[in-house]
């Protein structure tokens, strides 16, 4: 009996041992109460929003002393049911819990990064699967915090998303992340992904598709220096020819192209293979001048549209430049410990790269509350504005309806109360 007894819990440890190590399930529940108002529309709008609400399962296995499979998978939820709508929208195809291709149907899961890989300790990790640029990762230099402090409100329509290129979750992944090299006078890092097109193109000179050559395939780069000790954090990275959403959409080449039917982004509606250079830097003042409370986060970037695509538009090939600054304070614990104010203005503006007149320009401000009861709650309030400004275009969009009439100026604005929980 007691050597029964003693097989059961051996067994049993064993099992649990065996939990412990499997995989981990982790996510986060953002829901708010907003209210919006675009100048294209008549009445302001009350929505609740899940606000790329998640839950994904991730884990590793052992496999020898260095060597270690690694894996996860990640699903955007709409809490409220309705959040992959884009009929409250000012414009198709919003962030909708996932990426910059969501096609605005109600659906309760949507598919966000996934992976599977080997990870060779002290020397990096290689994946496989649908997973974020190193572009729109970079954002998160500073892990504390990424610089785009309206990252998600209103389900993304104020997410930088929606003013400048290249927030990009991308599929056919092969990617390959270093481990992080400490120097002595900081840590560095590096990351490199290719996606292959997984197309083929017809050897037939009589075969449509002959001349289109549809094969593309797509790289994104980056190079990220961290040193937690004075509070310093930045990188660059670089995409090549990944598709991407242009907010500021150039009107000198939509001139060139048929009419679309979208209402404030013609050029926009489809993603158009881009070039793109980004920087990102993260300051926390307490460490690097003894401010304390207060972190300086800045993004620059510029895009341009790849080189098969701008051959069709010629010397009207529009290129983007795009900032980002923001602020945030964290006020100290004599004061409400957990209380943190938040502020952001963002820009993007297209030029003609022919005549680099400045075209179509998008301009975004937004303040922010946030009171944490703990690491993994918190509530929040906020107000966003989003003007878009396009001098070359006359005052309305003339196209059928039901875009006809609708002004080419206009400002985009909301605020609203929400609750977050991460577990």
């Amino acid at each position: 009996m007691k050597k029964l007894l003693l097989a059961t819990l051996v067994a049993a440890a064993s099992i649990g041992a065996a939990q412990a190590d499997g995989p981990s399930v982790y996510g986060k529940i953002n829901v708010s109460v907003d209210n919006t108002k675009s100048d294209l529309n008549e009445n302001r709008v009350t929505t609740v929003d899940s606000n790329a609400s998640r839950f994904g399962i991730k884990g590793n296995e052992k496999l020898t002393d260095n060597l270690s499979a690694v894996y996860g998978i990640e699903w955007g939820v709409s809490i409220d049911n309705n959040s992959n709508s884009s009929s409250n929208s000012t414009k198709a195809g919003i962030n909708n819990n996932t990426d910059t291709g969501a096609t605005g149907g109600t659906f309760d899961l949507s598919a966000r990064n996934r992976f599977i890989g080997l990870q060779y300790e002290g020397l990096g990790t290689l994946k496989f699967g649908r997973l974020d640029t190193n572009v729109k990762t970079l954002q998160y230099v500073n892990p504390a915090q990424g610089v785009d402090v309206a990252d998600d409100f209103v389900n993304g329509t104020f997410d930088s998303t929606q003013t400048f290129a290249g927030e990009n979750r991308i599929n056919n992944v092969i990617a390959l992340e270093s481990a992080k090299f400490d120097t002595g006078y900081g840590v560095f890092s590096a990351n490199f992904l290719v996606s292959p097109s997984e197309k083929t193109d017809s050897k037939n000179p009589t075969d449509p598709s002959y001349a289109a050559k549809t094969g593309s395939t797509a790289t994104s780069t980056s190079v990220i220096y961290a040193n937690k000790d004075v509070g310093l954090y930045t990188g660059v990275a670089y995409d090549v020819n990944v598709s991407s959403i242009w907010n500021a959409g150039n009107t000198f080449a939509y001139a060139t192209k048929a009419p679309s039917t979208s209402v404030n982004n013609p050029f926009a509606s489809a993603s158009n293979p881009t070039d793109l250079f980004r920087w990102v830097g993260s300051a926390d003042l307490g460490k690097l001048a003894g401010i304390d409370g207060v972190t300086l986060n800045g993004l620059y970037q510029q895009a341009k549209l790849s080189d098969k695509v701008a051959a069709k538009f010629g010397n009207t090939s529009p290129k983007e430049n795009a900032y980002l600054v923001s602020a945030i304070y964290k006020f100290p614990a004599s004061i409400l410990d957990g209380l943190s104010a938040k502020a952001q203005w963002e820009s993007a503006t297209t030029k003609s790269l022919g005549n680099n007149i400045a075209d179509v320009k998008i301009d975004q401000v937004t303040v922010d509350l946030d009171y944490a009861f703990s690491a993994k709650t918190k509530v929040y309030g906020f107000w966003a504005q989003r003007t878009f400004k396009n001098p070359n275009n006359v005052g309305t969009i003339a196209t059928p309806l039901p875009n006809a009439g609708q002004d080419s100026n206009y400002k985009y604005q909301g605020f609203g109360l929400g609750l977050e929980q991460k577990f």
